[in-house]
C-alpha cells in the first residue's frame, strides 16, 4: 500500500506513527510530503503594508525568508522519516511549493497513492479542536477531491 502522508509543521512523526499503527506497518510504503504554501506570507504582506513604515524587504529577505523555510520542512520532514526508519518500513521525502491542498491531491494523483494520510487540523498537540472548526480548509478540500482513500487523523485528546 503506497501513503502519502500530508507532513505540517507540527505533528508529522505522530502522524507517521498513527498510520503505521493503524496498518502494522506491513506492506507498506510511505511519501512523506510538505508543501510550503506561500499564500499566508502573502496575505500578511498584503494585509500589513499599510501599516508599514520603511522598507518591506527585499530580495534579500525574501531569500532569508525562504531559506528558514525551507529548513523548517527538511526538519519536519527528517522527524517523520526518523519514525518510518525506526519501524523499517521504506519512505521517501518530497518537498513542494503552492497551494497545500491542490498540491496534495495533485501528487497523490501522479504517484498513484492508495491513501492519503492527513491531520485534521495543523494545531498544537495540547489545543485540541472540537465542532464545525476540527477540519481546517486544506483537510477538508483534499477530503472532496482526492484521488483515493484519505486517512484523516484527529489529534488525540485526553479524557
Amino acid at each position: 500500500m503506497y501513503v502519502l502522508c500530508a507532513i505540517g509543521l507540527r505533528g508529522g512523526a505522530s502522524l507517521v506513527a498513527r498510520v503505521l499503527a493503524l496498518t502494522g506497518g506491513h506492506a507498506v510504503e510511505l511519501l512523506l510530503l510538505y508543501v510550503r504554501d506561500p499564500r499566508p506570507r502573502r496575505e500578511l504582506e498584503r494585509l500589513a503594508s499599510p501599516l508599514r513604515r520603511g522598507p518591506v524587504g527585499g530580495p534579500e529577505r525574501e531569500r532569508a525568508l525562504r531559506t528558514a523555510e525551507e529548513a523548517a520542512a527538511q526538519a519536519a520532514l527528517n522527524e517523520a522519516l526518523q519514525v518510518a526508519k525506526q519501524a523499517g518500513v521504506p519512505a521517501s521525502t518530497r518537498l513542494a511549493d503552492g497551494p497545500a491542498e491542490r498540491v496534495i491531491v495533485e501528487i497523490a494523483r501522479e504517484v498513484q497513492a492508495d491513501v492519503i494520510a492527513i491531520r485534521a487540523r495543523e494545531v498544537p498537540e495540547d489545543h485540541p479542536v472540537h465542532g464545525p472548526g476540527s477540519v481546517g480548509h486544506t483537510a477538508r478540500f483534499v477530503l472532496d477531491h482526492a484521488p483515493c482513500d484519505v486517512l484523516l487523523v484527529r489529534t488525540a485528546t485526553a479524557e
